[in-house]
């Protein structure tokens, strides 16, 4: 009952908010147990210095920032959330190692009737919010490395996600393979030294094809990047088939 008063309430606030994306992060916060999802980080890790909520991909969960340190991630009204959670999970440990590109771990903690994923914050800025001229100017760079960790993943055939795969015997190939399922909102750029410094969330990782990553971009500068780490992917591919 109280949930559905909350949501209620939520829709009633949320709806005299006319920009979009302000509307549906009020909305997911109003719809959170904010108070206790403090108080169990609080039991986590002691105290709270610095706090800052953000609202995940198409507002399936509600991420908390804290200290710098730590990113929280409840997920919100799924009733796949614990599965998806420990597949993360999964994947993150089994590729980890084999990465190029550093991949941070990931936690499952408990909260009441659902699982909570933790990780390390990292900070770092995705390609899409440095500025068009940076971010330009480092497409060179950039793309060599991302090409690689692109085709060192899809070609990693780790048995402990075995079961993860479309089928057993699934094998990897050109632009097949293990993919973390985004590029340009999910790898992590040092501001001061413009060099990669982590891929994250990897709720989305799946064995398949990945070649809509190269089709999908429309806008500068990730339109402009992928079509260059299409170009070093591919050569990495053909010099070692």
């Amino acid at each position: 009952m109280a949930s559905s008063l909350r949501r209620f309430f939520a829709n009633v606030i949320s709806g005299f908010i006319a920009n979009k994306d302000t509307r549906k992060r009020v909305r997911v916060i109003l719809n959170s147990d904010i108070g206790g999802y403090l108080r169990f980080i609080r039991h986590d890790i002691g105290t709270l210095r610095k706090v800052k909520t953000f609202v995940g991909y198409q507002a399936r969960s509600l991420l908390i920032s804290v200290n710098d340190e730590y990113i929280y991630k409840f997920p919100l009204r799924r009733s796949d959330a614990n599965e998806l959670a420990l597949r993360e999970r999964d994947i993150v440990s089994a590729l980890a190692p084999l990465s190029p590109v550093y991949i941070p771990p990931v936690e499952i903690l408990e909260y009441k009737d659902m699982l909570v994923r933790k990780y390390k914050f990292i900070n770092g800025v995705q390609l899409r919010k440095l500025p068009l001229n940076t971010a330009m100017e480092l497409i060179d760079e950039l793309a060599p490395v991302v090409a690689n960790f692109l085709y060192t993943i899809a070609c990693a055939n780790p048995p402990e996600i075995a079961q993860y795969k479309p089928t057993k015997n699934a094998k990897s190939g050109y632009m097949f393979g293990w993919t973390q399922g985004d590029v340009c909102d999910n790898f992590l750029i040092d501001e001061k030294t413009h060099k990669i410094i982590a891929f994250i969330d990897w709720e989305d990782a799946f064995f398949g094809d990945f070649s809509y990553l190269f089709k999908n971009e429309k806008r500068s500068p990730a339109r402009e990047f992928m079509a260059q780490v299409q170009i070093e992917y591919e050569k990495l591919y053909n010099g070692k088939k």
